[in-house]
């Protein structure tokens, strides 16, 4: 008897052990959740705005701009809109938006289109979205100097107390889109590719307003140095621009407004160069583009509203025989021939604006 007890204990032991070997749960993987911030500027919205997530999620992101706004990008460079992402980490992302187009002075039918440094949105990614939204409206040398890096970048100005473009220009490597080798080019630009407000048509007033500031010690060349010009497309004197604001080496060197009717250029008007260096200037310039119309421009210190230069004719051949439209560029355009009389250079711009006074 007491060996079949002893037995008894010993199969319930082993069967007990058994059940507890089958039945023991197997320890699920931790969940590992990452906190995902979404946020945008003014000017717009954006959906979802984040939360938690767990490791390997999908999000996708739609970026919604409000009226007179669009949306110029995210915070890590994409221009993807909606964008997806996966989760493997945390996520602080930030949609920005941009002003487009605005009433100007309450006229109506009249618009205005400004770009202006933000310091977040890639800045070749920020112009093309103002200019020509997937488009390509920078002309800069990167092509045969990639190792510098883009042309032209933000940095945050103490004067105006806000991020500005700055656009740079070697000496050497840099040359005309690896095109021409006697010159050098770093311009942005609208065109054919962009929307029809950024363009300047036949019967059109249009007023352009930018700020500019050029380096202490600025070096410019006897053939020339443009920092700005309205060009028209189309007809026989479409490569000859129509107005142009170039600096050229003398005694002293000078800041020239020149001016083409048909393939020659004249010098309208020129001032000194020494008080436009190491400050910032605002530039205004209005025109009518008629056969006969008006053209004026004014060029003032901007912290002082001082008058550094300024010109205006009534009755100017603003229009070419065969002309589709005009477009305005901005930027460093200059002469290699002189190599002698320039140097690595960068100039500043701000607060680039388009206004159609239809």
């Amino acid at each position: 008897m007491r060996h079949t007890i002893l037995l008894l204990i010993s199969l319930l032991v082993i069967s007990c052990a058994g059940a507890e070997d089958n039945d023991t749960p197997t320890t699920p993987a931790p969940v590992v959740r990452y906190n995902v911030s979404i946020s945008a500027s003014a000017g717009g919205t954006v959906s979802p705005q984040g939360g938690s997530y767990e490791r390997g999620a999908s999000i996708t992101l739609t970026a919604t701009p409000a009226a007179n706004y669009i949306f110029l990008g995210w915070s890590n460079g994409s221009l993807e809109n909606p964008l997806t992402l996966v989760v493997n980490g945390e996520i602080n992302l930030t949609a920005n938006f941009g002003p487009v187009e605005n009433p100007v002075g309450g006229t109506s039918g009249s618009t205005s289109v400004t770009l202006a440094a933000d310091g977040e949105t890639d800045t070749y990614a920020l112009i093309t979205s103002v200019l020509a939204p997937g488009a390509s409206p920078v002309e800069a040398p990167d092509c045969n100097h990639d190792t510098f890096g883009p042309h032209i970048d933000q940095v945050f100005d103490n004067d105006l107390n806000k991020y500005v473009f700055r656009f740079y220009m070697h000496v050497s490597p840099d040359n005309d889109r690896c095109i021409n080798f006697d010159r050098q080019r770093n311009e942005i630009k609208t065109y054919d590719q962009s929307p029809e407000d950024r363009l300047g048509r036949l019967n059109e007033q249009v007023t352009y307003r930018w700020k500019f500031k050029l380096a202490d010690g600025f070096q410019v060349s006897p053939k020339f140095t443009h920092i700005h010009q309205l060009k028209s497309v189309g007809g026989e004197y479409e490569s000859m621009p129509m107005y142009t604001l170039t600096l050229r080496k003398g005694t002293p060197d000078r800041l020239e407004l020149r001016y083409a009717e048909t393939d020659s250029q004249v010098t309208l008007d020129q001032t000194a160069l020494a008080p436009f260096i190491n400050q910032w200037v605002s530039v205004e310039e209005t025109i009518d583009y008629r056969t006969s119309g008006a053209y004026n421009i004014v060029l003032k210190v901007s912290a002082t509203e001082e008058v550094l230069f300024s010109y205006s004719n009534d009755a100017k051949i603003n229009w070419r025989p065969e002309a589709e439209f005009v477009r305005p560029k901005w930027g460093i355009y200059r002469s290699l021939l002189y190599p002698e009389d320039i140097r690595d250079e960068t100039l500043l711009f701000a607060d680039f604006s388009i206004a159609e006074n239809n």
